[in-house]
C-alpha cells in the first residue's frame, strides 16, 4: 500500500513539474515573441520587454541546459542585448549591453559547442565589436578565429571580405570599388 502511494505521489509529482516547465517555456516564448514583434513590425525598441527577456532566458538555460529550447533562448538573449546596445542613448548604457552580448555568445559557445549557432557567436561578437564599440581590432580578431576555425564554410569568404573593409569609412570602401 505505502508503495502503490508513493508511485501515485511521484507521478503527480512528476506531471506537476511537466506542466511547470510548459508554462515557463511558454511564458518565455511569448516573453520573446512581444520583444520582438515590436522590434520587427513596428521598429520599436521596449527595452523593458527586451531586458526582461534576456534575464529571463538567460536564468532558464543555466538552469535547464538540457532542454531543447534552451540554445535558441540564450542565443535570441545575446541578439536582444546587441538590440539594445545599438539603440543605447548613452554610452554607458550601450557599452553594458554590449559586454553583456558578448559575454552571452561566450556563455553559448561553452555551454552548447556543437550547436548549429554556436560558430555564429564568432560573427555576433565580431558585430558587437565593430558596429557597436568600434573596436576594429577585436572584430577582425574575431573574423580571423572563424576563418580559421571553419575554412571551408560558406561564411569564411565573406568575413575575408568583411576584414578588407574593416574600419575604413564609407568613402575610402567606395573608392576601393570605384563607386562614385
Amino acid at each position: 500500500m505505502l508503495a502503490a502511494t508513493l508511485l501515485v505521489a511521484c507521478h503527480n509529482g512528476n506531471r506537476a513539474g511537466q506542466q511547470s516547465m510548459r508554462q515557463e517555456t511558454d511564458s518565455l516564448k511569448a516573453s520573446y515573441q512581444h520583444a520582438d514583434s515590436l522590434y520587427a513590425v513596428c521598429g520599436r525598441i521596449d527595452t523593458a520587454a527586451f531586458s526582461d527577456f534576456i534575464s529571463r532566458a538567460m536564468v532558464f538555460a543555466e538552469a535547464h541546459p538540457q532542454d531543447t529550447l534552451s540554445p535558441g533562448m540564450l542565443y535570441r538573449a545575446g541578439v536582444g542585448s546587441m538590440i539594445l546596445a545599438k539603440s543605447a542613448e548613452t554610452a554607458e548604457y550601450r557599452a553594458t549591453n554590449a559586454k553583456r552580448a558578448l559575454a552571452i555568445f561566450n556563455q553559448f559557445q561553452e555551454q552548447f559547442p556543437e550547436h548549429e549557432q554556436a560558430k555564429l557567436c564568432y560573427w555576433q561578437r565580431a558585430i558587437v565589436y565593430d558596429d557597436i564599440l568600434g573596436d576594429w581590432r577585436s572584430a577582425e580578431s574575431e573574423y580571423r578565429d572563424f576563418i580559421n576555425r571553419f575554412p571551408n564554410d560558406s561564411l569564411t569568404p565573406v568575413f575575408q571580405q568583411y576584414l578588407t573593409i574593416l574600419g575604413k569609412s564609407e568613402t575610402e570602401i567606395s573608392s576601393m570599388y570605384n563607386v562614385q
